[in-house]
């Protein structure tokens, strides 16, 4: 029995798992951009699938900093917050909490720093959304590649934005519609600093304004948008990863553990400045 001679140029040489897909041909995207946006929403299988095929973030990146901006815009319409006294609230309860007293040229230095937070406010949301887009992006780009998916930086930033984005849009409609039934006493109360009060869909929302810091956090990341981001992001992932050991189940314990992660470094910040 005779083999085939084997040429020099004949051998495959092996490729990293997460670089080998940049190199491929992207095939054509079968969704618009309000196809797939409408498919996130109903259809996120679908709609992730056509990411996998033809990944894109700028389209929805653009409407998630625009909707971050034109609701921070109409939140300042309809609230109307005086940062002034929001602040040296926030300052007084902290030092109760704390049982300190902050030093008076502290507390004029710290009303100075949220004035100009306030008068900058739809810029600074729009860039801590942008900041925040592509930190999540990265880190879930390093998980994959330890788990050895077979995708890119660009699938994985498509996933990240489209998901975002989407929730971004539901929520600052609830969020609007929540501020127009409240009453001016109720929106005097409200903290611009602390959305976890904005709208009732969190466990946050429902317990006593005085309680912990600490708790508070805990509590605000129990949250309805943020429980549908988390399923978004692990069908998203799935549908990405290119490998068929990677299903669901392995990029939702990703998702999960990453997020708990995430909750118990907030949690452990607010027990640190609490303190």
């Amino acid at each position: 029995m005779s083999y085939p001679e084997i040429q020099p140029g004949d051998a495959q040489t092996p490729h990293p798992p997460y670089a080998q897909t940049e190199t491929a041909k992207e095939e054509p995207a079968q969704l618009g951009m309000a196809g797939r946006f409408s498919a996130v929403l109903f259809s996120p299988t679908e709609a992730f699938k056509d990411v996998n095929r033809k990944p894109t973030w700028i389209a929805p990146l653009i409407i998630a900093l625009v909707t971050a901006v034109l609701g921070t815009l109409a939140f300042s319409m309809i609230v109307k917050p005086d940062w002034d006294r929001l602040s040296r609230e926030a300052i007084k309860k902290r030092d109760i909490q704390s049982n300190t007293t902050t030093p008076p040229g502290q507390v004029e230095q710290e009303v100075a720093v949220s004035k100009v937070v306030g008068k900058f406010f739809p810029l600074v949301v729009a860039i801590v959304t942008l900041i925040s887009y592509l930190f999540i992006a990265g880190v879930f780009a390093l998980a994959l590649m330890l788990m050895q998916a077979q995708t890119t930086f660009k699938k994985i930033l498509s996933v990240v934005t489209w998901t975002r984005a989407v929730v971004g849009v539901v929520s600052t409609i609830v969020m609007i519609a929540s501020l127009l039934i409240k009453d001016r006493e109720s929106l005097d109360q409200i903290n611009p600093m602390d959305p976890g009060n904005l709208t009732a869909t969190n466990v946050a929302a429902f317990l006593p304004s005085d309680i912990s810091t600490t708790l508070k956090v805990l509590a605000g990341s129990l949250d309805i948008f943020t429980i549908w981001i988390l399923i978004l992001l692990t069908i998203g992932f799935a549908a990405i990863a290119g490998a068929r050991r990677l299903g669901t189940r392995q990029t939702g314990t990703l998702v999960v553990g990453l997020w708990i992660v995430w909750v118990l470094i907030l949690v452990g910040i607010a027990a640190i400045f609490r303190s």
